[in-house]
């Protein structure tokens, strides 16, 4: 016996059949294991812990007094008189400037300008200059 005759004989058939089968489930389980690999590494491996996104508030822009300058001549006021009782009576302007400049006010140069346009700061001549009451 030969041939055909033969594998019928001795069931080859089935034989394989049952080969290709096995073949074929061993390398779809295989296939399956390969794509699902990242989520057994991740068992193995310690979890990382959720990111939390907070969302950023965006910042609240707060006017100081000497922004306020052209419309609260007296706020400004308020800001520059400490540094103007740390002065002499009479001053110039540039001592006025550098405590302003020391204390970190905002816009030093716009903030007496209001206060010389709004008649706070009264020239005495020669550069010097006084509070008004």
């Amino acid at each position: 016996m030969s041939g055909f005759e033969a594998i019928t004989h001795y069931n080859g058939w089935a034989m394989a059949t049952v080969g290709a089968t096995i073949v074929i489930s061993g390398l779809a389980f295989l296939s399956l294991i390969i794509s699902q690999l990242h989520k057994i590494i991740a068992l193995m491996e310690n979890k990382p812990v959720p990111v939390v996104a907070i969302a950023e508030e965006e910042p609240v822009t707060k006017k100081s007094l000497a922004e306020l300058c052209p419309t609260n001549i007296d706020a400004t006021l308020e800001l520059y008189r400490p540094l103007v009782e740390e002065l002499e009576e009479q001053f110039q302007l540039v001592e006025l400037y550098e405590l302003a400049e020391k204390y970190h006010l905002e816009h030093p140069h716009l903030s007496i300008r209001c206060l010389r346009n709004g008649g706070k700061l009264v020239a005495q001549g020669d550069g010097f200059f006084t509070l008004a009451a």
